[in-house]
């Protein structure tokens, strides 16, 4: 099958500045394996060469200066390969101009969450025409497939809900490894410090405000509680806004036991895992899916999360870690800590099964989802025959 996949342009795949859409196109793509060819457009950068083949795929790379550009020469591009199917990353008004150039191409949308589904980057009816106009919708967790279907209503049969992965190696190498020790010490950690950790954007969706308030109950009760907090205001930005001052100021009155660090690369996240015992994320949005608890989990880490949107997909309450209400947390995260740290069976078992969980979510399983849903709209848009027996490595929920 030769797959042609369309990145939204900002960034750059592989991604330099750990954007996630970025991140999920080149993990996935690597497990499509070498009987597919893929070609994935993105944009130039100085990490990367104008144009690259890497065994099964091939990186298109054009210059970034907005999305018309940016689409007009992928379109180019596009006529002289003819894929059997075209996949839209996250951008939604790229559909389309897309259907006027080819009228007979298999196209799937994948929507990493209903930020670029909604106004002020599309309307509701503009969304909807979206939907008639593409093949399929990939999702990643059924919390946003339900959301397009029942808000925007979209039809349930062309809306496939897929859960990403995650690579445990990693992670786990990671755990063993001496550097761990060191970077504790450069951030002034000490052996019997208890160390919760954030990783994350800096911005008021992700309620690392909910997380400093929540904290300070908990410093009151253990002295030798940690907060780290692991991010910027944006992919690779360390700008100071008046949402960060807000954060620091809310910090301040805790003094060492919080712990700002700036915006760290992907390739470095795994070792950084490893100096939290706990990971939080405070999210007050409906997230789609939330990236960072997988991560987290296949640390080995429990973790304490919301059940806000997709995110009760992954986390197990009281399995891999803890759901609760945004508005709870400064009142139930000082009793869940107290009983993580005085019950450390209790924690183990529960990063045992964390790992365990994570485990259940491969890029292997992700891809032969999206081929799946590939095959189907290939065959319905021309009539080929679908193959037959290949079953899903894993169902959503």
């Amino acid at each position: 099958m030769n797959i042609a996949i369309i990145s939204p342009g900002p960034f750059s795949v592989p991604p330099v500045k750990g954007s996630s859409v970025e991140h999920d196109i080149d993990e996935v793509s690597k497990v499509f394996g070498p009987g597919h060819q893929v070609t994935i457009y993105t944009r130039t950068c100085p990490d990367y060469p104008q144009s690259a083949r890497e065994e099964h795929r091939e990186f298109v790379r054009f210059a970034y200066s907005g999305p018309r550009p940016y689409l007009r020469r992928v379109i180019r591009d596009l006529r002289k390969r003819q894929p059997d199917v075209i996949l839209v990353e996250n951008r939604p008004h790229f559909v389309p101009a897309l259907r006027r150039h080819f009228p007979r191409a298999p196209i799937v949308v994948n929507m990493h969450s209903h930020v670029y589904a909604s106004p002020p980057l599309i309307s509701p009816e503009q969304m909807r025409r979206v939907g008639r106009l593409a093949d399929g919708i990939l999702t990643n967790s059924e919390y946003l497939r339900s959301h397009f279907i029942e808000k925007l209503r979209l039809p349930a049969s062309k809306v496939h809900a897929v859960h990403l992965g995650v690579d445990v190696a990693p992670y786990q190498a990671a755990r063993n490894s001496r550097a761990v020790k060191k970077l504790r010490r450069q951030l002034g950690l000490k052996s019997h410090h208890r160390v919760l950790f954030y990783a994350g954007r800096l911005i008021r969706e992700k309620g690392v405000h909910v997380l400093l308030t929540a904290f300070r109950n908990v410093k009151e009760r253990d002295p030798k509680a940690r907060l780290v907090i692991v991010g910027g205001t944006g992919y690779g930005s360390n700008r100071e806004n008046a949402y960060v001052r807000r954060l620091k100021a809310l910090a301040e009155p805790l003094g060492d036991a919080v712990i700002f660090v700036n915006f760290v690369p992907g390739a470095q996240m795994p070792l950084y895992y490893q100096i939290g015992d706990v990971v939080a994320t405070p999210s007050v949005w409906q997230e789609p899916f939330c990236r960072v608890n997988l991560e987290a989990m296949a640390s080995g880490k429990p973790v304490i999360t919301t059940p806000r949107g997709g995110i009760g997909e992954v986390v197990n309450h009281l399995g891999s870690g803890f759901l609760i209400p945004p508005k709870e947390w400064p009142k139930e995260l000082p009793a869940v800590w107290e009983t993580l740290w005085s019950a450390p069976r209790f924690r183990s078992d529960m990063g045992r099964r964390a790992l365990m969980r994570a485990g259940q979510f491969s890029w292997h399983a992700t891809a032969q989802e999206y081929l799946r849903v590939f095959e189907e709209v290939i065959a319905k848009r021309t009539g080929r025959k679908q193959v037959q027996g290949r079953q899903p490595l894993r169902s959503i929920g």
